[in-house]
């Protein structure tokens, strides 16, 4: 495979830090979504994504093909493929697949990050995972905010310092980032906040003022409340 834009062919691949399946996955690309070659070798491609972080994929889960124009707004599950909330696909694969009209939307259609977040509650928590069939906590972030068309950095601190300070909860807005020491949550109104932990094991609400625990401890955790600038591209930081 030459160097050039390809796209992820499988429903999910992990991205790993080394050329080796027992090296750490850092992060994952979900079908349809565009990379770029950088090298290769016998079994695994060193690819760059959107984010910009790179890594490395197996080769056979990356193709080239058409471009890509519609979005899955939910996981889908064909004879031959599971394809999760975000995947991007062309007529071609709508077709071969059979995804229903209902489950596609154009790239260029938007849905604020907050209208999705609620369709996965209790996915569970997967360290590196950025798909629908598992999740950590600034992989969920990010994928809804990729899903509206907006990049953002993969891991929570690259996210927090990223985006810009909202003063305190009563100034917090529906969309904005709850950030904790190593943790990150999309914010949803009245303290509370949706996110994927590994706390409860998967994605789920977590209220911030009601005297749990578990509330008690983010909150002594607590750094930063933080609102994605849409109208700024994002510096990435690799």
């Amino acid at each position: 495979m030459t160097a050039g834009m390809s796209y992820i062919s499988f429903s999910v691949a992990d991205v790993r830090v080394g050329a080796d399946f027992h090296s750490e996955r850092d992060s994952q690309l979900i079908f349809g979504e565009e990379v770029k070659v950088i090298s290769e070798s016998d079994d695994y491609l060193y690819v760059e994504g959107a984010d910009k972080l790179k890594g490395y994929v197996l080769r056979t889960l990356v193709s080239e093909g058409r471009k890509k124009n519609y979005r899955i707004r939910r996981n889908y599950r064909s004879t031959r493929m599971i394809f999760s909330f975000g995947s991007c696909v062309n007529d071609d694969d709508i077709s071969e697949h059979d995804i229903p009209e209902n489950l596609l939307m154009k790239l260029e259609e938007r849905l604020e990050p907050s209208e999705s977040a609620h369709e996965f509650l209790t996915v569970p928590y997967l360290w590196g995972g950025t798909s629908d069939l598992g999740y950590d906590c600034s992989g969920f972030t990010q994928r809804l905010f990729r899903f509206n068309g907006i990049e953002i950095p993969r891991n929570a601190g690259w996210q927090r310092d990223n985006s810009l300070t909202v003063d305190s909860f009563e100034d917090a807005e529906s969309g904005d980032l709850v950030f904790f020491e190593g943790h990150v949550g999309l914010y949803l109104g009245n303290n509370t906040i949706i996110h994927a932990n590994l706390h409860n094991g998967g994605v789920t609400y977590s209220d911030l003022s009601d005297g749990s625990e578990y509330s008690q401890l983010l909150l002594k955790i607590f750094e930063k409340i933080g609102r994605i600038d849409r109208s700024t591209r994002i510096s990435l930081p690799y």
